[in-house]
C-alpha cells in the first residue's frame, strides 16, 4: 500500500513537472518574440522621433515655437527639452505604446493590452489639444504684436495693457478648447466658456454705456484724424 501511494506520489510530480517544463517551454519563444517586438519597437521610435525633431526645426517651426515664448513656458515648467525635441518624443512613446501592444498580446496578457489601447486611443485627444494650445501661443504673439503696433501707431496709449490683454484672452480661450478637447470636465468647461464670453460682452457694454462713451468717441476722432 505504501508503495503504490510513494509510486502515486512521484507520478503525480513527474506528470506536473512535465506539464511545468512543457509551458516553460512554449512560453520562451513568446518571450523572446516579445522582446524582440519591443527592441524593433524602441529603435523605430528613436528613428522618427528624432526625424520628427529633425524636420519641425528645418522647416522653422521651432523659432516660431521661441518666438511665440513657448520656451519659455516650458522651462518655466522645468521641462528640459524644447517644443520640438518634446514632439519627438511624443512620436517616439506612440510607436513604443504600440510595440507594447503588440508584445503584450504575444504574451497572451489581455488586461494589458486592453489598458494600453484604451491609451494609445486617448493620445488623439492629447495631440489634439497640444496642437490647441500650440496655434493659440503663435496666434496670441502674433494678434499681440499686432495690437501693440497699431494702438502705438495711433498713438492712443496704454500699448502694453492692451497686448497683454488680448494675449491672455486668447490663451484662456485656448486652454479652456484644449481641456475640453482632453475630456476634462466638460460641462464645467462649457460653462467657464460661456462665463467668459458673457463677462467680456458685460464688461464691454458697461464700459461704454456707464462713462465711456467720451472716451470712445475720442478715440473714434483720433481714428478719423489717423485715417485723413
Amino acid at each position: 500500500m505504501e508503495s503504490t501511494t510513494f509510486g502515486d506520489w512521484v507520478s503525480t510530480f513527474t506528470t506536473s513537472l512535465s506539464d511545468l517544463l512543457s509551458r516553460i517551454g512554449a512560453f520562451i519563444p513568446n518571450l523572446i518574440g516579445a522582446a524582440l517586438i519591443i527592441l524593433v519597437g524602441w529603435l523605430i521610435g528613436i528613428a522618427l522621433g528624432a526625424f520628427v525633431d529633425r524636420l519641425l526645426r528645418t522647416v522653422g517651426l521651432q523659432r516660431v515655437f521661441e518666438k511665440a515664448k513657448i520656451e519659455q513656458i516650458l522651462k518655466n515648467a522645468e521641462v528640459k527639452m524644447d517644443t520640438s525635441a518634446l514632439l519627438g518624443a511624443m512620436v517616439k512613446w506612440v510607436i513604443m505604446i504600440v510595440a507594447f501592444i503588440s508584445a503584450s498580446d504575444t504574451l497572451q496578457l489581455p488586461q494589458v493590452s486592453e489598458f494600453l489601447n484604451k491609451i494609445l486611443a486617448y493620445i488623439p485627444n492629447v495631440t489634439a489639444a497640444i496642437g490647441i494650445l500650440l496655434v493659440g501661443a503663435i496666434v496670441a504673439h502674433f494678434i499681440g504684436n499686432v495690437v501693440k503696433a497699431t494702438i502705438k501707431a495711433t498713438k492712443l496709449g496704454m500699448a502694453d495693457f492692451a497686448t497683454l490683454v488680448t494675449r491672455w484672452s486668447i490663451w484662456t480661450f485656448s486652454i479652456l478648447a484644449a481641456m475640453y478637447q482632453l475630456q476634462v470636465a466638460t460641462g464645467l468647461i462649457q460653462t467657464l466658456f460661456i462665463g467668459v464670453v458673457a463677462l467680456i460682452a458685460i464688461a464691454g457694454g458697461l464700459a461704454f454705456g456707464l462713462g465711456g462713451q467720451d472716451a470712445a468717441k475720442d478715440l473714434v476722432n483720433r481714428l478719423k484724424k489717423q485715417i485723413q
